[in-house]
This record gives structure tokens, C-alpha cells and sequence, in this order.
């Protein structure tokens, strides 16, 4: 569900989730499999996080370029409803808080999709939607022990051994065997509303968004900026942190070497990024959280000399941006949930227990964080190898 971190949401969806969508089935009793003509109206649900909708567009931009005259249509989350804007081959999208079933449901019906695919890994909610949804055909995960996907047309396994981008692209290979793709950004070509004034100076001939800089020296201005994400979400977020003091001098190691660095974040993250600042008064950084909006810093980061991020949506934004992007991995296992994209690395503790997060809640007890173990030495090295000093 899109309020992630929110026990009783999850509580909810659970004891209530799981029978209401065994009931909600019963509405797709009689309803057709696919009959093989092209369906004129595809509706996607994605009422994740950032990070889900942005690795969903692989799925989207695929059935695009299969289906150019369908009409797509796709429903979101508050959380993640500025996403929407930054994903190709949407042409109308509808945000709705979780808790707010019946408005979701409406929109579904108003819609008459031919096809409906239900992103939604575990949460029980996007089954009832699609239960509710009177499409032709619905498509979605049947995820083990979730118990979720009795009403689908078509019942996708989600599986724990593959990349999440995968796993997406499985939904739409249900109908269309041979489907490939890559998640997909629309990178805005000048300085968007958004934007610090400050940070608007991108230099004539400044690398372009789908490149990343081979030497930062070739470049100034923008390209000579690094943006730090320190801040995860989701259920014990803080098992994803990395120590305070590594960021300190991280940041300090970049700006010896003559980079701008920029702490990333939400309104949410902005009293954070301060006390970070209060508590080490020579960091050489300073805060943005709060003061972008996210295609403002997909331009930052379509821009950057590098992105260093806790796993989380900041780090698949920087990744598909195209800006060299190191991804601290703790309990989330990159081979799931790793930056997508041609210039980065994903980074691993030394010692455990990590990488063992596959739905992102599978937390053994005792609670015990692992970032600690991840040296500042190896972050510098990942920068090093994609060249950006």
C-alpha cells in the first residue's frame, strides 16, 4: 500500500484485504480470458511507491510501442502521483489517497478497459480494485502467501529470484509472449518550475540527459554537482540508513575534490537534512529537501556529476536520469530492486545480515542494521570506476 511504514494500513489489508478480494472475485466469475484482439482501452494500477511506478514504465513504455493506438490510462497513490508525469506513453492518470476504495473503484468502471494489469505485489488492495474494475480482462501477481489473485484473467507468479523490471514486464508477457523493454524517462529539456533559481544555470553545450560525463573536468556548472540521498522509506526505514558520519565525510571527500554536494528529500526529509547539518557543522553540503519538485530534480540529476542514494525512489530517478548513480544496498537485495541504467554501481555491507528483502518486509529478528559495514572508501571507488574522478 502506498502509505508504507503504516502498520495498521498493512494490518487492514490484510485481515480485511484478503477476504474482500476473495469476495470481490466472484464479480469476475463468467467474465472472458483475452480473445486476442488488440484491446483499444489498457489501464495500469501502481499504488506503490516512487520506485515502482518508475520501473512499472519498462512495462508501460513496452506495451506502447506493441499497442501505438491504445489509449493507456493509469491510476496512482498520492505518494507516488507526481511520478506520472515523468513516465512515457501515459495519456491520462488519476491520483486517489489508498484509503479512498470507492473513488478508485468509480474511476476503474468509468474507464471500460479492454485491458487492466494490477502492478500491485502484495498489497490486497489492487485485487479488490481490479475485482471492482468490470474490465474485459485483468491481469496481475499471484504472489506466495499473499493470497490475493483469485479474480485475474490472468495470474502472473511473482517471483523473488528476478529483478523487479522483470517481473513487471511478466504481466504484459502474459498476453504478449516476446514482450521486451527498459524503464523509461521523460527527461525535460529546459530548467522546469521547481527548480531553485540557483540551480538553473546548466551551461551552454551541458551534457545531455541521457549521457552521462566521461571526466567532470570537461564539464563545470552543473556537471560539477553530486546530490546525496540519505533518507529510505518504508517499514524500518532506519535498517536502511547509513551511518551519519559516513555521509559526513563523503561529503567532505567530494567537496576536496572540487564538487558541489546536495542533500536530497521530501518536505518530510528537510528537519532531517538540518539536524544532519546542525549535528556536523563542516559538512560542505547544503539541503534541497523540499525546495524541488521531482521533474525538477530529474533535470538536477539528468545533469549531475554523480547521485549517491540509500535504496529507495531517489535512486532509481538518478539511475534512469542517467546520472552516474552508486545505490547503498543494507537488507534490500540490488538483484531485486537494483538501479537500472547504464552507469551504475549497487553497493553491499561487509557483513550481515543484508540483501535478504524481497516484498520489503521480510525482516528477521532480531532487528540488526548492516550499513555500518559499508566503508566510505567503497563508495569513492564505485565513483571512481565510472569516471567521475
Amino acid at each position: 500500500m502506498a502509505e508504507r511504514g503504516n502498520s495498521f494500513n498493512r494490518w487492514l489489508d490484510r485481515f480485511v484485504g484478503i477476504p474482500l478480494a476473495a469476495c470481490t472475485s466472484l464479480l469476475r466469475v463468467g467474465k472472458p480470458r483475452w480473445s486476442g484482439a488488440e484491446p483499444q482501452r489498457v489501464g495500469f494500477i501502481c499504488l506503490g511507491a516512487i520506485g515502482d511506478l518508475l520501473l512499472l514504465s519498462a512495462l508501460i513504455s513496452a506495451l506502447r510501442e506493441r499497442l501505438p493506438q491504445a489509449h493507456f490510462s493509469l491510476l496512482t497513490s498520492r505518494a507516488n502521483a507526481a511520478t506520472a508525469a515523468l513516465v512515457p506513453g501515459i495519456d491520462e492518470s488519476a491520483a486517489f489517497r489508498v484509503s479512498d476504495l470507492p473513488a478508485m473503484a468509480a474511476w476503474l468502471r468509468a474507464q471500460r478497459f479492454d485491458l487492466l494489469l494490477d502492478s500491485s505485489q502484495w498489497a490486497r488492495l489492487g485485487a479488490v480494485l481490479s475485482n471492482l474494475s468490470n474490465a474485459a480482462v485483468t491481469v496481475g501477481f499471484e504472489t506466495e502467501g499473499q493470497h490475493r489473485a483469485w479474480g485475474y484473467a490472468h495470474k502472473v507468479p511473482h517471483r523473488a529470484d528476478r529483478h523487479e523490471v522483470e517481473n513487471f514486464l511478466g504481466l504484459g508477457r502474459a498476453l504478449f509472449p516476446n514482450l521486451l523493454g527498459q524503464p523509461q524517462l521523460l527527461l525535460p529539456n529546459s530548467p522546469p518550475d521547481g527548480l531553485p533559481p540557483e540551480l538553473a544555470d546548466a551551461p551552454a553545450g551541458a551534457v545531455p540527459a541521457v549521457q552521462a560525463p566521461q571526466s567532470v573536468a570537461e564539464n563545470d556548472g552543473a556537471a560539477r554537482r553530486v546530490f546525496l540521498h540519505m533518507w529510505p522509506s518504508g517499514v524500518h526505514a532506519w535498517l536502511k540508513e547509513w551511518p551519519a558520519e559516513h555521509w559526513d565525510a563523503l561529503a567532505r571527500l567530494l567537496a576536496e575534490k572540487g564538487f558541489a554536494v546536495y542533500l536530497t528529500g521530501g518536505p518530510a526529509d528537510a528537519a532531517r537534512n538540518e539536524a544532519f547539518l546542525h549535528a556536523h557543522p563542516q559538512c560542505p553540503a547544503v539541503s534541497l529537501a523540499g525546495k524541488t519538485s521531482l521533474v525538477a530534480l530529474t533535470w538536477l540529476f539528468a545533469r549531475a556529476a554523480a547521485v549517491v542514494s540509500v535504496n529507495t525512489g531517489t535512486m532509481h530517478l538518478a539511475a534512469l536520469a542517467g546520472a552516474p548513480t552508486v545505490g547503498l544496498h543494507g537488507p534490500t537485495n540490488p538483484l531485486r530492486w537494483g538501479p537500472v541504467g547504464r552507469h551504475v554501481r549497487a553497493l553491499l555491507p561487509h557483513e550481515g545480515p543484508y540483501a535478504y528483502l524481497n516484498l520489503g518486509f521480510e525482516y528477521p529478528r532480531p532487528y540488526r542494521p548492516c550499513l555500518g559495514s559499508l566503508p566510505v572508501e567503497d563508495v569513492a571507488d564505485a565513483l571512481h570506476s565510472m569516471g567521475v574522478f
